[in-house]
């Protein structure tokens, strides 16, 4: 098991691109949530990842989930937490990051030891229950229009009805970007 646990670190910190803290609570993180629904099969699972920081990267690489494909979803709350829902069964929990002693060096070995303390030492996890639209589900969208101020496709329901047709988010609320001409 240690042996296994080591690998997945190390599948890890080569796609992220170094060793963290993050890698190795997003390993534990994905590894008990997936205990608890009941599957490995990322075909059979969406997952919920509360921040955009290290621990996604090791949360994808584990589960084999991928925002591409819409099997990982971020939920920006800026947590060290995934909830993982199993497609199948309908099992779903939510699973955190208790509290990383402040005292602990974030060198490797001290890292790495993450691996080694108890999941109830380290972890907190509790059943939940996720509403997964039909348009958020992975697969091929399940519906397609085009904003009718900037003409650009808009998938899955993710436009604004209007009294002028559908509105991308962008030219019904601002965009994130500044156009430079």
């Amino acid at each position: 098991m240690r042996q296994d646990v080591d690998d997945l670190l190390n599948r890890c910190v080569e796609y992220h691109g170094h060793l963290c803290m993050g890698q190795a609570l997003g390993v534990r993180l994905a590894l008990k949530a997936m205990e608890l629904i009941g599957t490995t099969n990322p075909k059979e699972m969406i997952v919920f990842i509360e921040n955009d920081r290290c621990i996604a990267d090791a949360i994808q690489v584990v589960t084999g989930t991928r925002l591409g494909r819409r099997s990982a979803k971020l939920v920006p709350y800026g947590k060290m937490a995934v909830s993982m829902v199993n497609t199948e069964t309908g099992a779903a929990f939510r699973v955190s990051v208790r509290q990383v002693q402040p005292e602990i060096r974030h060198t490797g070995e001290a890292i790495r030891k993450v691996l080694l303390v108890s999941d109830v030492d380290l972890l907190a996890w509790k059943r939940v229950r996720v509403s997964i639209k039909p348009e958020d589900l992975p697969g091929r969208p399940r519906r397609t229009v085009n904003c009718t101020r900037c003409g650009e496709k808009i998938f899955d329901g993710r436009d604004i009805s209007s009294n002028e047709g559908p509105l991308c988010l962008a030219c019904a609320h601002g965009p994130y970007y500044e156009i430079l001409e």
